[in-house]
């Protein structure tokens, strides 16, 4: 059970959340949501000492390791640090037995440290309070902190403790690491290495030990062991009634792929770098170095300061959590790594970027970071080496990127085999990374709004301009010419929505296949004109004049499905015309993907239902191609059809709910999405967080409700809150200038850091604001013409 309400000293409402009772058969869901993380690493919240059926995870972003030929790269689990195997006058200490009382664990958003309390009662009476706090580091990447508070409440206890780093562990079976050597320096400083089987990744890990008795420092001796793939240290303490033991423990990570060991790298070198360091930490201790890691985050929440005066304070908390967990997936030190569609909260997904990292998680970087959403943007630059290699494999040209992205060199890495048919019995294969083929134009697309909403000409130079020319090669590549029809189709493909395997003509990737190639045209006339020896360099290195004239010639007989009759824009070829079924209890699902305890994908392909938008996410990727009629009439076709089955469907649905001016169901939709993560469905995340939806409402706040859009280029405001919202403000950024936004019903307030004009069209009157600008919702905005503010 989740406890929304929590309000933490020096800290303030709807900044935390609370799981209120111990449940050994429901550990999953906390130890994703309540995951800690900096970009560089995540580690899941798993609690100290062991359950069955916990998931400990700690995972260095980047890393991947491939275990088998057959299998493909993951990012491989780590060497545990933070298990700590207790017992209480030498019985081992479990929440499983004896009596707990006043039990909470609490995720402090606004400092990113995770705290465990409670008090414990074993079988003859012995009554303690415990507490556990940790942290990963923002402000030292390497840095893991830990400390265990115990205070025996009515008598003395014995407490014996084992701590150490523990690499028994496998990514669910598949071990991805050499045994590794081991050493204990002085009784208190232990390392153990690492390295990586395929990739041959060297890691480096260090944990160190502190005990305090009523803040007095102990010196204990400890017993040490060695094992395979494991150290540790043994520790045993009288505690007397009414003292306090305190264990502090620091634990380092690095790795070969760290970019300050790339260079010259040598693995003596980096052992002896990071001993320094884990010294250094103990010689600072915990509640120094978490004050640090306060400040960064303090910087974080100044800099993405969102504030919602809303009668439901669970929006708050909601926005506030998915902030924090972007900031704890993303790489922002690294552009050589993406954003794994579990983050880095567990074993999902092997920690491979999908698109959601381009439509539902760049958005939030772009306006809010673009330094960040260009390092994004580097890493697919980065994996075009493996775009090619796909495109060649495949028989195409140009840059095909893969469905799912590890390392930017690997290629494509989805598995093959999937879950049961629950027809057949037979496992199902995945043809997403053969035929779902979107992703290419998604991330052309996510260039192209990059650069609109920053400017930023030297990105394009060096890498943006070559992403959308090698893209749309692959494009015209791919293309088939219909001697009956007399055009051009995309044949065998998959969706957004990837209930449809198979289809022709699949509306989303035909749109977004022409996106792409007309927009390679507009660049390449631009540069043309404006940038020949850049374009000639291009030309020297893609066959670029070839490829123009092939662009230019196909570029007019795409098929684009248009709306019907009845203003609906056939999903596929075949879509309206599959047989219909009563969708209502799967509709009211409480569990995902409830529709195959009953069909089997061969039998849901041949029905309309789809898992997630895909008409829906055309209208909203290239809303100014289609007139409000026809979106508001799919709207009402395909809602009722789409199960929302992906956790990136719900936001897109909720924004353009909210551009029919359907303000109940908007945010109805948005608090499902709110809730699919931090919702009281205690086995909604136990895989890992879904980050997709995390970016997803961001959206719903910023591009929904307040109707923030980049459209044709220009900057769009049409703001519509909640009912229960009185107060919205947030900052972005646009062409180097931070804008505040503040939206009330009455009026919209901005503020520009910046001194040059910035032209913003609010609710389709075009303004030009300087500095600031006051504008009433009710009076001002059907008198404002251009340049008239």
């Amino acid at each position: 059970m989740l406890n929304y309400n929590a309000i933490l000293p020096d800290v303030g409402e709807n900044w935390a959340f609370t799981e209120e009772k111990f449940d050994p058969l429901r550990l999953g869901k906390c130890e994703s949501i309540m995951s800690l993380g900096n970009g560089y690493m995540g580690l899941r919240a798993v609690t100290e000492e062991p359950y069955l059926g916990e998931t400990r995870n700690l995972f260095v972003n980047g890393t991947f390791n491939k275990f088998d030929e057959r299998e493909v790269s993951e990012l491989p689990n780590a060497a545990d640090v933070t298990r700590l195997d207790m017992c209480i006058d030498g019985r081992r200490f479990s929440l499983e037995s004896g009596k707990v009382e006043d039990y909470s664990r609490t995720l402090n958003l606004r400092h990113a440290e995770l705290v465990r309390t409670f008090i414990w009662e074993n079988d003859v009476g012995k009554r303690m309070r415990f507490a556990f706090h940790r942290f990963v580091s923002l402000d030292q990447l390497h840095l893991i902190g830990m400390k265990v508070e115990v205070t025996p409440l009515n008598e003395a206890v014995r407490l014996q403790v084992t701590s150490g780093i523990n690499a028994q562990l496998t990514n669910t079976g598949s071990q991805h690491f050499h045994e590794g050597e081991k050493r204990i320096f002085d009784k208190q400083y232990i390392q153990l290495l690492q390295t990586t089987t395929q990739s041959q990744i060297d890691f480096v890990l260090h944990a160190s030990h502190r005990f305090k008795l009523n803040g007095e420092a102990l010196d204990l001796v400890p017993k040490m062991d060695i094992h395979r793939r494991k150290a540790a240290l043994s520790y045993e303490i009288d505690i007397p009634a009414g003292s306090t033991l305190t264990l502090e423990k620091l634990s380092t990570i690095y790795t070969s792929r760290d970019s300050e060991f790339e260079a010259n790298y040598e693995l003596d070198l980096m052992k002896a770098f990071a001993l320094d360091r884990i010294k250094l930490a103990d010689a600072q201790g915990y509640d120094a170095l978490f004050e640090q890691h306060k400040r960064e985050w303090a910087e974080v929440w100044a800099k993405y300061d969102i504030r919602i005066d809303s009668d439901q304070s669970f929006d708050v908390l909601a926005l506030r959590f998915a902030i924090y967990h972007l900031v704890a997936m993303t790489p922002a030190h690294d552009h050589r790594m993406g954003i794994g569609a579990k983050g880095l909260s567990g074993e999902g997904y092997k920690g491979h970027s999908f698109w959601d990292t381009e439509i539902f998680i760049l958005p939030f970087y772009i306006y809010s970071s673009p330094e960040i959403a260009r390092s994004l943007l580097e890493y697919r630059y980065l994996g075009l080496e493996g775009a090619r290699r796909k495109a060649k494999e495949n028989g195409f040209e140009g840059a095909m990127y893969p469905w799912e992205q590890a390392w930017p060199s690997d290629g494509e890495v989805t598995p093959v085999w999937g879950d049961v048919d629950v027809v057949t019995g037979l496992q199902t294969k995945i043809w997403s990374g053969f035929i779902e083929q979107h992703i290419t134009s998604d991330i052309t697309y996510a260039v192209w709004h990059y650069y609109q909403a920053t400017g930023d000409q030297d990105f394009m130079d060096r890498f943006g301009y070559e992403m959308i020319f090698d893209t749309a090669v692959f494009w015209a590549s791919r293309l088939e010419w219909d001697d009956n029809k007399g055009r051009y189709h995309i044949n065998e493909v998959i969706g957004p929505d990837e209930y449809k395997e198979h289809v022709n003509n699949n509306a989303f990737t035909n749109y977004m296949a022409h996106f792409n190639m007309e927009l390679a045209i507009q660049y390449y006339d631009v540069l043309q004109a404006k940038q020949p020896r850049l374009l000639q360099q291009l030309d020297d290195k893609l066959g670029l004049q070839a490829a123009y004239a092939n662009w230019i010639s196909k570029i007019d007989n795409i098929y684009l499905p248009q709306s019907n009759a009845e203003q609906i824009v056939p999903q596929d070829d075949t879509y309206l015309s599959k047989s219909l079924i009563d969708l209502s209890k799967y509709k009211r699902q409480e569990k995902v993907g409830s529709i195959f305890l009953d069909y089997s994908l061969d039998q849901i392909n041949q029905l309309q239902v789809s898992k997630q938008a895909d008409i829906m996410m055309l209208f909203f990727l290239l809303e100014n191609k289609f007139s409000p009629e026809v979106k508001k009439a799919n709207y009402e076709y395909y809602e009722p059809k789409t199960l929302h089955d992906s956790s990136l469907s719900l936001s897109t649905h909720s924004i353009l709910a909210g551009d029919f001016g359907d303000e109940e169901l908007a945010y109805s939709l948005f608090r499902k999405a709110t809730e699919i993560d931090l919702g009281p469905n205690m086995i909604s995340s136990d895989a890992g967080i879904h980050s997709a939806s995390i970016g997803g409402i961001w959206k719903c706040v910023v591009m929904g409700f307040a109707g923030l859009r980049m459209l044709d280029g220009k900057l769009h405001l049409n703001p519509s809150l909640p009912k229960a919202w009185s107060r919205l403000e947030f900052p972005i950024y646009w062409h180097g200038s931070r804008l505040l936004i503040q939206i009330t019903r009455d009026a919209v307030r901005i503020k520009s850091s910046g001194a040059e004009e910035i032209a913003l069209t609010i609710c389709g009157r075009e303004v030009l604001i300087t500095r600031e600008l006051n504008l009433s919702l009710h009076s001002d905005i059907a008198d404002i013409g251009a340049g008239s503010i």
